[in-house]
């Protein structure tokens, strides 16, 4: 079975490699593993520390789309790439989306993914998440 990878693009491959990359750095720098899961028509990446994905990646032949976590009035974006995204898509945990189109849109991609980043350790409402409990498995 091919994957979102195979499908697309010389450039829409290359765009997520570096964003992938970009990632990966911030995670070590936070000894974090920032871990890519590669579906049919996107590219999940997750935060293993704090058990939660913060960004899906659905590259094209001609662009690259990205949902994020904070709503476009959460970010920095001088740029102005991050738009509302609908919330038919991206599994509706995603509020931001926005389009790569070349190599050169990569650095403000990769500042924005950062950011959702940053969301997703710190959590919803600013403080920093607590890891997951494992639920008591209950003998009899």
């Amino acid at each position: 079975m091919d994957n979102a990878l195979d499908r697309t693009s010389d450039v829409s491959r290359e765009i997520v490699a570096r964003l992938v990359e970009r990632m990966t750095t911030v995670g070590n720098r936070r000894r974090d593993r920032i871990v890519r899961r590669v579906g049919r028509h996107w590219v999940a990446m997750r935060s293993t520390r704090e058990g939660r994905v913060f960004a899906e990646i659905r590259p094209h032949r001609k662009r690259v789309e990205v949902f994020i976590l904070p709503r476009p009035d959460e970010l920095s974006d001088p740029r102005r790439l991050a738009h509302r995204a609908p919330s038919t898509q991206g599994w509706g945990w995603f509020n931001s989306h926005f389009d790569l189109v070349a190599l050169a849109d990569v650095e403000g991609g990769a500042r924005l993914l950062r950011q959702s980043y940053l969301h997703a350790i710190r959590g919803a409402n600013g403080h920093a998440s607590r890891p997951r409990r494992r639920r008591r498995t209950q003998t009899v």
